[in-house]
């Protein structure tokens, strides 16, 4: 444990001096996030926190695991962190987008043969089978999971919060498994930590420094779709996909309910919004540091009821009860928003929920 210990700290050490290295960087190559209509944050930013995070997470797990490391996952990683940098620099359509990432999944899916083929006793009537729609779910889990992430990197540390959260209660769950795959989590976890000394928001540091961009985002939401999958599944597994699914439900949950809403409000669901739940507890009244905090305990909470439900062997039934319950208090949340703005002069005739006030910092390009 202490020569792991040591690469921790060399994950996160590698991420911070990768962070310092392509900062300057980035200015030269148009790495760099600038204001416009939908970005609203003050000056450039570069973004190349997610290329640091994945760099350091690749060198430490080389450095432990050398020519045993988990190839498959390294280069469909690597596949995402180059789609997102080309996205970064030249802003790519979304089927273009789309087609790589399952792509990327797949190579990181079929070799190691991890597809989720049962859904558990959801109702109470024996395990449910997936039979030969294994595939095709477990494909749409992580490409939804991907673009879940890419659309929740709207606020300094929120989506490095929320994915560092997943990653520490993934790493938790395998340990207790004895599955042996706490390691990898651990340097992703170490990694992206690293990353959020410059992302966060805290007393000596006004804004974010650096964000992760869509090379960040995407792979860390490939990153715990997989790993999700793999603690579902097998025979040393401690519980199925159901108390698995609270690790990523805050994300999750609310890009199902944005695309639910652009579908009924007649548009495509990638389209770009100011709908998603950062931006109502925005308009709620909380600042943005605040609003990343809220909902990045929010995660970690839920994170540990996912793994608790699994160790203590609570019905999964019961799991899928707890994911309704979420989602009905989404709904709730977004309906309430919706009918206090339409008290407050939004007309009955506008087709979608009004944007929030352009005086509000958004910072981030939202597929």
């Amino acid at each position: 444990m202490p020569l792991h210990a040591t690469h921790f700290m060399n994950a996160f050490l590698l991420a911070v001096v990768l962070i310092l290295v392509l900062e300057k960087a980035a200015w030269s190559v148009g790495l760099v996030d600038r204001p416009n209509a939908r970005k609203l944050h003050d000056g450039g930013v570069p973004v190349i926190g997610g290329l640091a995070i994945f760099c350091a997470f690749v060198l430490t797990v080389l450095l432990i695991s050398g020519t045993e490391a988990p190839w498959t996952l390294l280069v469909g990683l690597a596949v995402l962190v180059g789609l997102g940098v080309v996205d970064d620099l030249v802003d790519l359509r979304a089927p273009v987008r789309l087609t790589v990432q399952v792509g990327a999944a797949l190579l990181i899916l079929l070799p190691g043969g991890h597809l989720v083929e049962d859904l558990g006793n959801i109702l109470g009537s024996g395990s449910w089978e997936l039979g030969i729609f294994a595939l095709p779910f477990t494909l749409i889990f992580v490409v939804g999971l991907i673009n879940a992430f890419n659309m929740l990197d709207g606020l300094d540390g929120l989506a490095g919060g929320v994915a560092a959260s997943a990653f520490f209660w993934l790493a938790i769950g395998a340990a207790l498994a004895g599955r042996g795959e706490e390691v990898l989590l651990l340097v992703l976890l170490f990694s992206t930590l690293g990353f959020l000394v410059f992302n966060l928001r805290h007393p000596w540091q006004a804004r974010a420094r650096v964000f992760m961009g869509d090379a960040g985002s995407t792979m860390l939401g490939a990153g715990i779709a997989v790993f999700i999958i793999a603690a579902a599944t097998g025979p040393e597994r401690l519980a199925p996909l159901p108390a698995w699914l609270f690790l990523c439900a805050l994300p999750a949950i609310d890009t199902l309910s944005l695309i639910a809403r652009r579908l009924l409000a007649g548009q495509s669901p990638m389209v770009s919004d100011r709908r998603h739940l950062h931006h109502l507890v925005l308009k709620a009244g909380l600042s943005e540091r605040s609003t990343a905090a809220v909902l990045v305990l929010s995660s970690f909470a839920l994170g540990g009821i996912g793994v608790g439900g699994a160790l203590l062997g609570v019905p999964d039934g019961v799991m899928v009860l707890g994911l309704i319950a979420l989602v009905g208090l989404h709904t709730w949340f977004v309906r309430h928003d919706w009918r206090v703005e339409r008290r407050d002069g939004a007309t009955a005739a506008e087709p979608t929920l009004p944007a929030l006030p352009q005086a509000r910092p958004v910072r981030k390009r939202i597929s």
